[in-house]
């Protein structure tokens, strides 16, 4: 919680200082799809992310008002080390296939294709290059519309908006 949440909470707070007087900006967080679907991850790192995600969206709707956008990408699965670390057996560990701390290249694998066939875009393998390049996306000027989405809500690369804040009228 300390660097999911407050680490997120005070990089949005000194952002909106600098961007306030200034009227623009654009603010980018990182959750999870755990954090707005329950059941796929424990429950302090859903808690977690669940917490950005409404973060977001309450300053989503506080920053608008300055002309700041806030929003959130919420990645599926990545084989990050992370992932493959966690869903490794006592099997996987007695085979010792670490280099260094990180997973070798037929773990990555194997996490690939697990979560390529729990995607909703079949035969596509969301990589950390998908993330970066929604991110870049947000802070652009093409992207003057979004404020309070979580990207992506669907398990790739789709989105939906936060139907609250579009009843509202905020992130218009």
């Amino acid at each position: 919680m300390r660097v999911n949440v407050k680490g997120v909470a005070l990089g949005i707070k000194h952002a909106a200082r600098v961007m306030i007087p200034r009227g623009v900006g654009c603010i980018i967080s990182t959750a999870s799809v755990a954090g707005v679907t329950g059941g796929l991850g424990p429950h302090a790192y859903t808690a977690s992310k669940h917490a950005i995600v409404g973060l977001t969206k309450n300053t989503a709707c506080e920053l608008g008002r300055y002309g700041i956008r806030v929003n959130c990408i919420s990645p599926f699965g990545l084989a990050t080390p992370m992932l493959v670390n966690a869903w490794r057996t006592r099997s996987d560990e007695e085979e010792d296939c670490m280099n260094f701390g990180l997973p070798c290249h037929q773990e990555v694998e194997k996490m690939e294709e697990f979560v390529r066939g729990l995607a909703n875009l079949k035969g596509t393998t969301l990589r950390a290059e998908d993330i970066a390049e929604a991110a870049v996306y947000l802070a652009s000027d093409e992207s003057k519309l979004p404020n309070s989405w979580k990207w992506p809500r669907s398990r790739l690369l789709g989105t939906e908006s936060d139907n609250d804040v579009k009843k509202h009228g905020y992130g218009q």
